[in-house]
């Protein structure tokens, strides 16, 4: 929640307007807040009409004023607002990105929202909370020399004849050794997980001073990859057509096909790859251009 104060030219005359909704992005690749390029509207539950439009303040929160059945939260009659406000309204927040760097998403939120959401309110201790709302790559980000890049086409596995894009199954990438990353794939099964490169390891040793210069070795690291697809488990308000990224998450854990279909094999739970330095690694099942993937209850 964001105070802003208005001040006429008369000292008397003060009007204190609180909003009931600031959101602070956050580029969890970068870890780094994002300011600007997002269009982010407000819309009262059960309703895909009158939306309300963000606007950005100084600092780069996207925040509300004027959300339909909030006015005594904004205009409290004491001038200051009530600590732990009760719950007055649910909204659907949808984020769209200009800049094509992030995937569209739609979620949930109870209004008012005392602080920058989702972080906690000002009054918690130090570092506690997240550092703002993540966003995910979009299969069309631009990359940096500095990041690593795993893609994928990820298609569903219905049966031995049957294909259909896998929307909105997530995609986690664990560095062995290190964290994990996660994208989510585009309706059309298009995902992109981009992070930091892992630590680099040197080799060390005593060479001859009369060794000839070689070529440094080829910078190399072990991933693990693993899917949750489970369509039946996401959930759409009312008139969107992306599912609140809440069940998006909940999607419990898939199949991938590691094999062609037309040779002998089974689906696994996770693939191991190889991501070499300076070059983006795409996943596939063999003998195609796709990653198949499945419900892990959905028979072979």
């Amino acid at each position: 929640m964001i105070e802003q104060i208005l001040e006429s030219s008369n000292a008397l005359d003060r009007v204190t307007i609180f909003t009931p909704l600031g959101i602070r992005f956050w580029d969890p690749v970068q870890d780094a807040q994002v300011k600007d390029g997002l269009i982010v509207t407000a819309y009262p539950e059960g309703t895909h009409r009158n939306g309300t439009c963000a606007f950005r303040t100084l600092s780069g929160v996207y925040a509300f004023r004027g959300l339909p059945g909030l006015h005594d939260v904004e205009y409290p009659d004491d001038g200051f607002p009530d600590a732990s406000p009760p719950v007055a309204a649910r909204f659907i927040i949808q984020v769209f990105d200009e800049r094509r760097r992030f995937l569209s998403i739609v979620f949930g939120a109870d209004l008012p929202h005392y602080g920058v959401y989702p972080t906690h309110s000002p009054l918690s201790p130090p570092g506690d909370g997240l550092p703002g709302f993540y966003l995910f790559s979009a299969p069309t980000r631009l990359s940096a020399p500095s990041l690593a890049v795993v893609r994928a086409q990820l298609v569903e596995r219905v049966d031995a004849a049957v294909r259909r894009p896998a929307a909105h199954a997530v995609l986690e990438v664990e560095v062995v050794g290190g964290g994990a990353w996660y994208g989510v794939a585009d309706e059309r099964g298009a995902v992109a997980v981009l992070f930091p490169y892992p630590t680099f390891t040197i080799a060390t040793g005593l060479t001859s001073p009369v060794a000839l210069p070689t070529a440094p070795p080829q910078q190399a690291w072990n991933l693990n990859v693993r899917v949750r697809y489970d369509p039946a488990a996401l959930s759409f308000s009312n008139g969107f057509q992306i599912p609140d990224l809440r069940s998006v998450f909940d999607q419990s854990p898939g199949s991938l096909w590691s094999t062609a279909v037309t040779q002998p094999g089974q689906p696994v739970s996770q693939m191991s790859a190889e991501l070499i330095f300076g070059r983006e690694l795409v996943m596939r099942t063999d003998g195609g251009s796709t990653l198949l993937v499945s419900p892990a209850a959905s028979p072979p």
